[in-house]
């Protein structure tokens, strides 16, 4: 089912029947059984024989998830990007992934792209996913870092030899290292009484490489005096 839900989240014009089972590789009749049971909960909408999220992912997440019972207002990404004159990006966790939910500021082709799909990225290699991991409990981010494969071992070595760094100034780079035009900064952003909400990213133009460290600071200083003022607040 939640294949079927992600596959249907990707999709702005809608999936068919036929398109998610091509996509699940499975057959007709057994996905159709499973989009009943989404139908009739209110997971699935379906127009004109093409499926769409209903409102249901939508509640579930209003109880459960206290990013969805918070708004971060696009003016404060706009903002920043217009203080740090750089391409800003708000990530947040989706269970052991990354996903980038808003930006602002001067296109960059890759990173803008990933922004704009919502694509779902491994935490330990971007720096805004580094700054999600090193915020959790230690035992929530071993758990997650166990999930990594094989091939994604020296990645995590690596996340974990910046580890006390990234805790000690609160930022986490990537110079780089996911995308060639990819030197990207990250600072978290928290919540009143703490807790983490996002991770705000900062990325430069490659030729600006050598700046990253005084765009991180400032990347701090902006996020701890806008984000009273635009940031999270109550709906």
């Amino acid at each position: 089912m939640i294949e079927i839900l992600e596959t249907v989240s990707l999709s702005p014009r809608g999936v068919t029947l036929a398109e998610l089972a091509a996509a699940l590789g499975a057959a007709k009749s057994s996905v159709q059984e499973l989009t009943n049971g989404l139908l009739a909960r209110g997971y699935l909408i379906e127009e004109e024989h093409r499926f769409h999220l209903g409102p249901g992912p939508f509640i579930l997440a209003s109880r459960a998830n206290k990013l969805a019972a918070l708004s971060l207002d696009h003016q404060f990404v706009a903002e920043l990007g217009k203080v740090l004159g750089c391409t800003i990006l708000v990530g947040v966790r989706v269970g052991d992934a990354i996903v980038f939910t808003d930006r602002a500021g001067e296109e960059s082709p890759s990173l803008t792209f990933v922004a704009r799909t919502h694509a779902r990225r491994p935490l330990y290699t971007s720096a805004a996913g580094k700054i999600l991991l090193a915020n959790v409990p230690d035992d929530e981010m071993y758990r997650l870092l166990d999930l990594a494969g094989l091939e994604q071992a020296g990645e995590v070595r690596q996340f974990l030899a910046e580890l006390p760094e990234i805790r000690s100034r609160r930022l986490a780079f990537n110079r780089g290292v996911t995308f060639a035009d990819a030197f990207v900064v990250a600072t978290p952003l928290l919540a009143g009484d703490g807790s983490l909400i996002a991770a705000i990213s900062a990325a430069v133009d490659p030729a600006k490489a050598d700046s990253l460290d005084n765009v991180g600071e400032e990347l701090k200083k902006a996020v701890a005096t806008l984000g009273p003022r635009y940031g999270p607040q109550p709906r």
